[in-house]
């Protein structure tokens, strides 16, 4: 009989083993915990963040005041040891598990498409769904702006071209989701190109219709990342050097051919930025069907560097064929692969990156033309920088 109300047995003491066990299990236990901390040796400097490409919250001067813990928690937050790999993994299994854009700021579209919205996630609603406003203002400013520049330049004997580079979801709204809907124009591109038209100041280069025309031929985009391919900043080049010459003719009587790299179906793939922000780069990759990097590797090119990163935000390029013209180029990122094409056609040009014409640069480069590149979602930028 098993009595009901009996005590169960007394359990063995724990072997003389566990405690080694157990030790090494506590000290695991003690490191996970300081790793967050002692991991800022190598995090603590960073200024940007690996994924969401922003800048990291800085950290905090000492006080004492109310402001300071969460400041220091914005910043110990973007710096912790692990972040990345927990990012990742977040990142990954909401992309893997769910097809969806962890970030605010990357769009996942259909067909292996991903779409950048911009710094502030709006772009898209800004300029093609036309859910928020673009005011008349940042028209008025930008048309102002550069009218303003290309006066101060003219003054000078200086040629003035502005081009916009199109963003992706402008020139493939085909592979954004189903339920994104374009607004009826005039878009915010369209009202700033007509009224720059009516301005008559400035030489503006629409590539819109150049990039449409060319993208029934090939990609002209990629498909994992925010900027034009290598054969879209071909069309770019081509519509942007048309217009330099129309203003520099007897300096450039001949434009520079643009050499198109060989693509090898099977060994050239890319990984864009944005999946690098969404922490994929490694797990999907694209047919490079125009490396850019077999661009670059030819030393061939008349075009070289020699600043050597001594400025941030300068590039300077070289080319010793005589008679060549010179030039400044204010650019964002959409001109990275406009550089080694414009390169071969001027003796000198200073590529900035910047979206404010700096007066002292252009007095002491002396150019004989300033080419300024913006991307379709920067166009209201020149009016918030204006020349001082």
């Amino acid at each position: 009989m098993v009595d009901s109300i009996a005590l169960p047995p007394v359990p063995p003491p724990a072997p003389d083993g566990h405690r080694a066990r157990d030790r090494i299990v506590a000290l695991l236990f003690a490191v996970a915990l300081a790793w967050p901390a002692f991991a800022l040796i190598w995090t603590g400097s960073r200024t940007l963040t690996r994924f969401e490409n922003r800048p990291m919250a800085p950290w905090p001067a000492p006080a004492l005041s109310p402001e300071f813990a969460p400041a220091f928690d914005r910043a110990f937050s973007d710096r912790f040891g692990g972040r990345d790999a927990l990012v990742r993994f977040h990142h990954g299994a909401l992309l893997r598990l769910f097809g969806v854009s962890s970030l605010d700021t990357v769009m996942v579209g259909r067909d292996g498409w991903y779409y950048w919205l911009g710094e502030d996630g709006h772009s898209l609603d800004r300029h093609f769904r036309g859910t928020m406003p673009f005011p008349q203002s940042e028209v008025d400013g930008t048309v102002a702006e550069l009218g303003r520049r290309a006066e101060w330049l003219a003054a000078r004997g200086i040629a003035y071209v502005v081009v916009a580079v199109p963003d992706k979801f402008t020139i493939y709204p085909e592979h954004l989701p189903a339920w994104v809907a374009h607004a009826p124009p005039p878009s915010p591109y369209d009202r700033i190109r007509d009224a720059i038209a009516r301005d008559g100041r400035v030489t503006f280069v629409d590539l819109r219709a150049p990039l449409v025309a060319a993208k029934a031929r090939e990609r002209v985009y990629y498909q994992t990342d925010s900027h034009w391919n290598y054969n879209g900043a071909l069309v770019g080049y081509e519509e942007i050097m048309r217009a330099v010459q129309g203003k520099l003719a007897a300096k450039l009587p001949d434009i520079a051919p643009a050499r198109r790299p060989a693509y090898t179906p099977g060994v050239d793939f890319y990984s864009g930025d944005l999946l690098q922000m969404l922490g994929m780069p490694s797990r999907v990759r694209e047919d490079d069907v125009a490396p850019l990097g077999k661009v670059l590797a030819d030393t061939s090119r008349c075009g070289r560097r020699i600043d050597k990163d001594e400025s941030p935000g300068f590039e300077i390029y070289v080319c010793d064929k005589p008679g060549l013209p010179r030039a400044v180029v204010l650019r964002d990122s959409m001109a990275i692969s406009l550089i080694p094409l414009l390169s071969e056609n001027f003796s000198r040009v200073v590529y900035v990156s910047t979206r404010k014409l700096d007066r002292a640069l252009i007095e002491r480069e002396k150019p004989d033309i300033v080419i300024e590149e913006m991307v379709e979602r920067s166009l209201h930028a020149p009016g918030a920088f204006p020349m001082e």
